[in-house]
């Protein structure tokens, strides 16, 4: 459906109200595929080198795709002119058709790893009226969506993807009007940056890759923030001075800044696939696909207001689309929002980091103890070590955990009626 709906969207002539139907259409079906994006690294491996790997390959096909879409989209441009309709139609109908080529690709390459047939979270079948049915799915969306922030971890997780999420696409957002109003270079400037940080982007995602895997993930979404803050003051003194060589300053800050902002994403995406299984300690269930969920909705939501707050700030400061120069106070404002904003946000990355004890060590005792428990181990020959470890990861007490909370289905304590293990 997402190839063929994808294509329609770049159909010319069809009138508003059909694209906005095709727009609504197309993006309630892209979620059922940008879903496995984020669980399939958990559900394919508990190794966490693997799935460091896997992160690591996930972000690297990212980088290239968008590689390829950039050097391809101007190579049309120039053969067939880009103040056509039909260029974009026939740029979307390849791109389309790779992309589902890669899906098919994608789909017969990923597996899933043996799994406990007990942690399937299942609801109960029982007939209900048409109307409580639908009660009780909405309130259960809701539910879901409240329970994961119960988490402990989770919440620190959200802390630093939301933080470094918001000044990675704050800079993306911005970086052209930076470039032109505030450094005074050309728009040349902004693509050269932009294809050279992309290939030292891959680079860099090779080192973080095997760094994440030797160390601890917090520690490399610390390095990166630590770079992203070292370059942005690097760009504040381009800014303010406007040294020699300015244009090769700049796309030598871009490269460094990719070198901050592949840390910070690679630890993201890796913290995330230990996230699944912090949760089974807790509900004794398998919900990768809620965790994912939450995140793809606060990530829609915290971009849109973003952008609406971007586009408030510099309205206000008077910016004038389509001129040469802008005001005083829309350089300022740009200067702010490019280098204060994502320093704030790696700062608070940085201190959320900091207090986030999920290890490679630690990960490993958690699923040791998971593995007793599913094998009908008892919750009361626990060791300390262990315990200790549980509730720092999850926020929970012990004897809460596995199933023994409301955290799984709405209204429920210590219900067991679900298939799962509940050992006291």
């Amino acid at each position: 459906m997402k190839t063929i709906l994808y294509i329609t969207l770049w159909i010319p002539n069809l009138g508003t109200a059909t694209y906005f139907l095709l727009f609504l259409i197309y993006y309630a079906v892209m979620p059922i595929l940008s879903l496995s994006q984020l669980t399939f690294m958990s559900e394919m491996t508990e190794d966490s080198s693997q799935r460091a790997q896997l992160a690591g390959v996930n972000q690297i096909g990212g980088a290239c795709a968008g590689i390829f879409a950039s050097l391809f989209t101007v190579y049309l441009f120039k053969a067939l002119g880009q103040d056509h309709a039909s260029t974009y139609f026939y740029a979307a109908l390849i791109y389309d058709i790779l992309s589902f080529i890669f899906l098919v690709i994608f789909y017969f390459s990923v597996y899933e790893r043996p799994y406990d047939e007990s942690t399937i979270l299942s609801e109960k079948k029982e007939s209900i009226p048409l109307g409580k049915a639908i009660r009780k799915t909405v309130l259960s969306v809701f539910w879901n969506f409240f329970s994961t922030i119960r988490l402990k971890s989770y919440r620190y997780y959200l802390g630093m993807y939301l933080s470094e999420q918001m000044f990675r696409s704050l800079l993306c957002t911005i970086n052209t009007y930076f470039v032109i109003f505030v450094l005074l270079l050309s728009p040349t400037s902004v693509s050269v940056s932009t294809s050279v940080g992309f290939v030292f982007g891959i680079l860099f995602l090779l080192f973080y890759v095997w760094l994440t895997a030797k160390t601890n993930s917090p520690f490399t979404y610390i390095m990166g923030s630590i770079t992203t803050i070292i370059v942005s003051i690097g760009m504040l003194f381009l800014a303010l001075t406007k040294p020699d060589h300015l244009s090769f300053l700049f796309i030598v800050l871009t490269i460094a800044m990719n070198f901050g902002k592949t840390g910070v994403v690679n630890s993201a995406q890796f913290i995330f696939t230990f996230i699944p299984d912090i949760d089974e300690m807790v509900t004794g269930k398998r919900r990768e696909g809620q965790y994912c969920g939450v995140n793809q909705t606060l990530d829609v939501l915290f971009s849109t207001l973003e952008t609406i707050v971007i586009g408030v700030i510099l309205s206000s400061t008077g910016f004038v689309e389509k001129a040469k120069i802008q005001s005083s106070q829309t350089v300022t404002a740009l200067l702010i929002l490019y280098v204060g904003v994502p320093i704030v946000c790696a700062i608070l990355g940085i201190i959320i980091a900091h207090f986030f004890k999920l290890t490679v060590n630690n990960h490993k005792v958690l699923l040791k103890e998971i593995s007793r428990l599913r094998n009908h181990g008892k919750m009361a020959d626990v060791d300390d070590e262990t315990r200790e470890v549980v509730e720092m990861l999850t926020g929970f007490n012990y004897e809460e955990c596995w199933g023994n909370n409301s955290m799984r289905e709405l209204g429920a304590r210590n219900d067991h009626s679900q298939e799962g293990p509940t050992t006291t």
